[in-house]
């Protein structure tokens, strides 16, 4: 049974009452993040609570606690959960350790053990199950205190536990955000032709053989064949490149792209988590569950300890049967040291690199860009800014110069809004040429213009228009254009009364960071850079050449940036993927990090394990020096806690220190680690 407990706008606490919840927390938590305006969920399984966090412009506490009723709990699957720490229990501990420290023994006992209780709980029931790990450990460390009334070190220890508890909860927490904020349904009104009638309906009631009406300006509500009619697709979102391209009868659209121009029937065959879209994310998903490796492997580091610890403290009883040198060393807790350090510089380092403009997703992102050994780029809007200029204008007619031809070309093109004729017209504003009278424009969606000027007809568009169905020949120009395409350069061609009259040639801008980004990558450790393009070979050649880059793979195709990647890793690569669009989400997901741009798409933030705040290429190599020093100090940590711990140790079993000395310095050795772990926020 389902009740509300407390409520306010944004927020609302569940009590379930007749089930169990223990091992359920991840199968609830991800149910209810896949419900629209849900951001977070807390479930502490002993208290049978749940707390909701919600966007109350798009979900109701009604429809929360409807969701939750109508659950089929047989089909629930169980996973191993942890206890929930919270502030508050920081907090709570906080006053048990100074209770302990300032009010009589006799008395602190009754605050100590209420609140080392679960400590202790957990560690009688690790060892009821015939398993020894750093739960044992700690319940032993804080029990011995407890009971020889030392209850101030009990404390200590307790609330040096909670806290690093909550830093590593916090972090899936924050991943918990980032699922939900990727799992939100996007939806929208679309017109929808069934039968004779065209109805308006939501997206999400969209149903395979639907027939979507979509005009300029029309997000492309799911994955279908075009059926009639013909438009200029922006697949910015899919593709990450900036020019639109046509689409006519029997072309595939997916889901996420808009209609620049034109109007198509697109008639669905994908819906729901069937898309393209949704299998995206689906990766995706699965990718932000996943545990950073460093922390695995301290932590079971500190299992291992665990053990030696118990086996060198039971070799000195029944040497000694000394039961003070025995605390002693009970005393000395690697797991403290080894467990908390590596969240905190995770975490500390997250923080710094968000005060520079990166968002660094965890601590399996920050340890796989440590290891990368090859870096592949996107070109577009990566290694460039993704806007055109011009850089060539080649006329033809001795009446005409190629400030007068730019003119011409720019009065027509600024009834479009397409790209190139953006960077056109660009181009006369800033070189302050005059506009040209000139007839009514013609636009003929994904080809080109025609108009006239002084009563003579003018076609501006693609060589293959022009060509093709204007009948005009540009063989004369065949050796201009090939340098102009070997040059890596879009082209756009202008004919008049069927004969060339020019040709404009326009080219991406190059971030003027990038020598410097690809050799401070280099300088860090990369080996390989890789350039991933969708232009022609030429065009890569050329650039490879330009900036040094190792290999280049052309005329890329979404499906085919992830197998580069697959390949390069089946070569034994550690890669980094640097993109920005959706088609670049399964490459930043199979890629070991991938990094998205700042102007990136949405979807591929999401997939991406980092991200630029700021649109400067030099992140990325920003990115991995910072996870080299975090490496770093989570290496040095280690080493010094195993030295100084030992080194405590082997003083306890000798017996030169007291188990308040022992404690005493091995939380101050834990102190220390934990303040070097905080102190590289600050760089």
């Amino acid at each position: 049974m389902i009740s509300i407990r407390h409520h306010f706008p944004g927020r609302i606490r569940f009590r379930v009452s007749g089930t169990e919840l223990d091992g359920l927390s991840e199968w609830l938590r991800t149910g209810l993040l896949a419900i629209q305006g849900v951001k977070a969920v807390r479930i502490n399984e002993a208290a049978a609570s749940i707390v909701i966090d919600y966007d109350s412009q798009l979900t109701a506490p009604d429809e929360l606690e409807q969701w939750l009723d109508q659950l089929n709990w047989s089909s629930a699957t169980q996973s191993e959960s942890e206890p929930v720490f919270t502030r508050g229990d920081i907090a709570l501990n906080l006053l048990g350790l100074l209770a302990a420290s300032f009010i009589p023994k006799g008395v602190s006992g009754f605050t100590t053990y209420p609140l080392i209780a679960n400590t202790l709980v957990e560690g009688v029931s690790q060892l009821s199950q015939g398993k020894i790990g750093t739960e044992v450990l700690d319940a032993t460390a804080i029990g011995l205190s407890a009971a020889r009334g030392d209850y101030r070190t009990a404390m200590l220890t307790q609330t040096l536990l909670s806290a690093g508890e909550y830093m590593e909860q916090q972090t899936s927490r924050n991943s918990d955000a980032l699922l939900s904020e990727l799992m939100q349904p996007r939806h929208s009104k679309v017109w929808v032709r069934r039968g004779d009638a065209e109805v308006q309906l939501n997206s999400d009631e969209l149903v395979i053989g639907d027939r979507v009406l979509l005009g300029p300006g029309d997000a492309v509500p799911a994955d279908g064949t075009i059926t009639s009619g013909n438009a200029l697709v922006n697949q910015a979102s899919l593709t990450g490149e900036s020019v639109p391209v046509r689409r006519e009868d029997g072309a595939y659209l997916y889901a996420g792209t808009v209609i620049h121009d034109g109007r198509a029937e697109l008639e669905i065959d994908k819906v729901g988590s069937e898309t393209t879209t949704a299998k995206i994310g689906e990766i995706i998903a699965q990718s932000l569950s996943e545990k950073s490796q460093t922390q695995m492997t301290t932590t079971e580091m500190a299992e291992r300890r665990v053990k030696i610890t118990l086996a060198i403290g039971s070799l000195v009883f029944a040497l000694t049967q000394d039961f003070e040198r025995l605390a002693s060393v009970f005393l000395v807790d690697y797991s403290c040291a080894l467990k908390l350090s590596t969240p905190v510089t995770f975490k500390s380092i997250m923080y710094r690199a968000a005060k520079h403009g990166l968002l660094l997703k965890g601590g399996r992102a920050i340890e796989n860009l440590a290891e990368a050994d090859t870096c592949i780029f996107d070109k577009t809007g990566t290694l460039t800014y993704g806007d055109l200029e011009v850089t060539d204008v080649i006329c033809l007619r001795e009446q005409e110069n190629a400030r007068e031809l730019l003119a011409m070309a720019a009065s027509v093109e600024e009834h479009c809004n397409h790209p190139l004729a953006q960077a056109v017209v660009d181009a006369a504003h800033h070189h302050e040429l005059p506009h040209i009278d000139h007839g009514e424009v013609q636009y003929v969606i994904a080809h080109g213009l025609k108009s006239s000027i002084n009563d003579m007809p003018l076609l501006i568009g693609s060589r293959h228009y022009l060509e093709s169905h204007e009948n005009v020949d540009f063989t004369l120009l065949e050796e201009t254009i090939c340098e102009l395409e070997q040059a890596g350069k879009h082209m756009l061609f202008i004919a008049s009364d069927q004969k060339p009259i020019g040709v404009i040639g326009l080219k991406d801008t190059l971030r003027a960071e990038v020598r410097e980004t690809l050799q401070a990558l280099r300088d860090s450790g990369i080996k390989n850079l890789v350039l991933l393009t969708g232009d022609t070979a030429s065009k890569a050649r050329q650039l490879t050449a330009e900036l040094g880059f190792d290999l280049f793979f052309a005329e890329a195709t979404p499906e085919s940036k992830a197998k580069v990647v697959a390949e390069l890793q089946r070569k034994g690569h550690k890669v980094l993927f640097v993109g920005d669009g959706v088609n670049d989400a399964p490459a930043l997901t199979q890629a070991d990090v991938g990094l998205a741009m700042s102007k990136g798409t949405e979807l591929a933030h999401m997939a991406a394990d980092a991200v630029l705040l700021n649109d400067c290429l030099a992140g990325v190599a920003d990115a991995r020096q910072l996870a080299n020093e975090a490496i770093n100090l989570v290496q040095s940590n280690i080493r010094l806690a195993e030295r100084v711990n030992s080194g405590i140790m082997l003083a306890a079993a000798m017996g030169y220190l007291s188990p308040g000395m022992s404690a005493l310095l091995h939380n101050g050795t834990t102190l220390a680690v934990l303040a070097r772990a905080v102190a590289i926020r600050n760089g």
